[in-house]
Parts: structure tokens; C-alpha cells; sequence
């Protein structure tokens, strides 16, 4: 974890964390605070991309179901908003509707973090997406 902190260290991202599990995501956030990561939480699609629109985020971490605007439309529109069509997002999500990879590829999200994943998985990928040399494409 020291290697991991020293790096963060130079990068300071800013994450946007979506996900319509409140519970959940509020423990994300607080887990992120404690390793000094700035973030923001939103409940829902629309929440996100208003509040992306004025809080420009490094990397977002998306939920896939979501009620109104699911995950895949969510990113869509992230894309489109000005300055937001290289944005980095990371879909994470315990659901697989074994047609996720066509979909996670036309909404451009980087990559997928499935639910529960690790800690480090997530710090890994927080640090990968939100250097500002931030490179690679894949799904896990």
C-alpha cells in the first residue's frame, strides 16, 4: 500500500462515484477519504451528469442498474458533456447480463469492476485511469 500512497500522492484524481446503492457507495466514498482520494458521490444518472457539469472528475465509477437513466445511458451522456469525450469511466456492478462487454464498449467505459471486488483492485484502477497519462482500454 506505501507504493500505491507515494504514487497517489503526485496524482491527486478527482472521482465520481454513481451508484443508486446509498449504503454502498457512501462506504466507497469514506473508504476513498481515508486514503486522502478527492471525491464526490451521486445517486443517480441525472445527479451525475449535473454534477459532473460543474465538478470536473479524473475518473468516474459508474453503476450499470441504476432506475431512470441506467449506467450505459449515463456514460453516453457523460461523453457528450464539453471536455468529458476521453473521460475515463469504469462500470462497476454485480450484474452480467452476458451482453455487458457490447454495451460497456458502445457507451466507451474503460473498463469493468465487478461487485464486491477488492480494495486494492479499485485504488489500482483509480490510479491507472486518473493519471493524466492515463492509458489502456480492457474489462476485468
Amino acid at each position: 500500500m506505501a507504493r500505491w500512497a507515494y504514487i497517489m500522492d503526485d496524482i491527486h484524481p478527482r472521482v465520481l462515484l454513481v451508484d443508486d446503492n446509498r449504503d454502498a457507495v457512501d462506504m466507497v466514498s469514506q473508504l476513498l477519504n481515508l486514503h486522502a482520494i478527492e471525491n464526490r458521490v451521486a445517486y443517480d444518472g441525472k445527479s451525475a451528469l449535473a454534477m459532473l457539469a460543474s465538478w470536473p472528475a479524473d475518473v468516474v465509477l459508474l453503476d450499470i442498474q441504476m432506475p431512470g437513466l441506467n449506467g450505459y445511458e449515463t456514460a453516453a451522456a457523460m461523453h457528450e458533456l464539453p471536455g468529458c469525450g476521453e473521460l475515463p469511466i469504469i462500470a462497476w456492478t454485480g450484474w452480467d447480463g452476458g451482453q455487458s462487454h457490447d454495451k460497456l464498449v458502445a457507451a466507451r467505459m474503460m473498463w469493468q469492476l465487478a461487485k464486491p471486488f477488492e480494495v486494492q483492485q479499485l485504488l489500482d484502477l483509480i490510479q491507472r485511469f486518473g493519471s493524466p497519462d492515463a492509458s489502456g482500454t480492457g474489462n476485468s
